[in-house]
């Protein structure tokens, strides 16, 4: 009996072997693979996955070729961080560690979320605006409109030099003008959403007007229209659109929004 279980056992010693030797082979299959391929599949990963994080640090620690290539600076470009958000609630610390990181590759949801925490919680002004200077450069629209929207909070009690250089963050929507005022006003309250959402989900402070907008002395400016060019506050909901004389005077009604929505 024992020569047969001897016998028995030798076929699945084998097996274990080949197993062993399978599994070697394919560590240098993926070895033999282009290092910018390995990036290329990492980055796409880290921006499809429903959970980035976990499935990087995964690919991280299977092999040394993975771990290479989670460490390029695509990667952290590439991570969906806006999917990542129930880590700010179950460890704060690390998910600003991961933002920072991804930030410092040049991912732009990361320097905008970066950008908001440091000015909303941290009262660190200056880091703030500078991450959400370094958001919009990238092309983040909601950056963009958050910088405006900071920038034109402060400005209202200066003079109006000081509230026209705040516009200039919110002039990278003008290029969408042209687009037509049906698109632009849904842009807009996306735009919106998207900044509101991040500010609820960041904090509890709720930011107060620091000084109702001065009336303009044009008597059209703000009213209901349904067939000017200049149309811009309609968000889907029933609102109405209406013109306005200048983009202060347009942007100073978004302000306004805005402030109503957090």
């Amino acid at each position: 009996m024992l020569c047969q279980i001897s016998n028995s056992e030798r076929p699945q010693e084998g097996k274990g072997r080949q197993g062993r030797t399978g599994s070697a082979d394919l560590d240098m299959d993926i070895a033999g693979l282009p290092s910018d391929i390995l990036v290329e599949v990492t980055a796409s990963i880290a921006t499809r996955s429903a959970t980035p994080l976990i499935d990087v640090v995964n690919l991280r620690r299977s092999c040394k070729v993975f771990r290479d290539a989670t460490a390029a600076r695509k990667v952290g470009r590439c991570m969906a961080v806006h999917r990542e958000w129930r880590l700010h609630w179950w460890d704060k610390a690390r998910f600003l560690s991961v933002l920072r990181r991804c930030a410092a590759s040049g991912n732009p949801e990361a320097s905008y979320i970066l950008g908001l925490e440091e000015f909303c919680n941290r009262r660190r002004k200056a880091s703030g605006l500078r991450h959400l200077r370094r958001a919009m450069e990238h092309g983040h629209a909601a950056a963009a409109y958050m910088l405006g929207m900071i920038t034109l909070h402060d400005s209202l009690r200066s003079s109006a030099g000081a509230a026209e250089q705040a516009l200039e963050g919110l002039d990278w929507f003008s290029a969408s003008a042209s687009a037509g005022p049906s698109r632009t006003r849904r842009r807009m309250a996306s735009v919106r959403r998207e900044a509101v959402s991040v500010m609820r989900r960041l904090t509890m402070r709720r930011w107060r007007m620091a000084e109702p907008p001065t009336p303009c002395p044009n008597s059209w400016c703000g009213k209901v229209e349904t067939e000017m060019v200049e149309a811009w506050d309609g968000d889907g909901d029933g609102e109405d659109e209406r013109w306005f004389c200048s983009r202060t005077c347009r942007w100073k009604h978004e302000y306004c929004k805005f402030i109503e929505k957090i």
